[in-house]
């Protein structure tokens, strides 16, 4: 099997309607919804934009960056502590945590039936080894990388994945017209390649948003080497 076929096969994995796929949970907007806290279509976007966003971005999109280096020096000891902080990084309120290690266990399991080939045990191996949890964004990269993506598409791939099954809750869960909708989606994915392109991939910093700090977790994490520019390509992401 060539690696467009297989590609094709993965990107299955991320459309937001299969629900037994890799992108089922919310990000913590259905939660949101069901309680009243996000009602309105400007609800939403300040959710999308203020709160979903940063964290995608900063914490997930670097995350899988992350990987892609490590997985290249065949170091699966950072893999692992990458996993942890990602684990640590969100409010334990939220259904986030949980959703992200049901979903990055349901995705290995889907992903050795599309690809019985792939090797994922240097990966369950470090996680046991290391007690991390395999979470979403882990074994997103693992698979991309051990596929041969380039990591510019495998970021993409995943913010706008992410922002599609939002998109997907919204239209069943809110009022809003189907032409602002459009819109919204429109708008919101144009401010997601946005701020994604706007990141300094060879400042470590950017790992964190403002109100979280790795430290109380993992003090000696190995945070990216400089040079990393070098992952950068130089074409803004594509809404998929």
């Amino acid at each position: 099997m060539n690696r467009g076929n297989k590609l094709l096969d993965y990107v299955k994995l991320l459309d937001s309607s299969l629900q037994v796929g890799g992108f089922s949970h919310s990000f913590g907007l259905k939660s949101k919804i069901e309680t009243g806290m996000i009602h309105t279509s400007q609800d939403f976007e300040t959710f999308m934009r203020h709160e979903l966003y940063p964290n995608l971005i900063r914490i997930e999109g670097m995350a899988i960056k992350g990987t892609y280096t490590a997985a290249a020096n065949q170091d699966y000891q950072r893999i692992a502590l990458i996993d942890k902080t990602l684990h640590g990084q969100h409010s334990p309120a939220a259904e986030q945590p949980n959703s992200s290690r049901t979903t990055g266990k349901r995705l290995i399991k889907l992903s050795k039936a599309l690809h019985p080939w792939m090797d994922f045990s240097p990966l369950e191996k470090a996680a046991e080894q290391y007690g991390a949890v395999i979470s979403l964004p882990i074994v997103h990269a693992w698979i991309n990388y051990e596929i041969g993506v380039p990591l510019i598409n495998a970021v993409s791939s995943y913010l706008h994945a992410a922002k599609n099954v939002c998109f997907l809750h919204a239209r069943q869960l809110l009022f809003i017209k189907p032409n602002e909708l459009e819109q919204l989606h429109k708008t919101l994915g144009e401010h997601l390649d946005q701020e994604w392109n706007k990141l300094d991939l060879s400042d470590s910093s950017v790992f964190l948003p403002s109100r979280f700090t790795v430290q109380p977790f993992l003090p000696n994490f190995p945070f990216p080497e400089e040079g990393t520019k070098a992952f950068r390509a130089p074409s803004r992401l594509s809404s998929y």
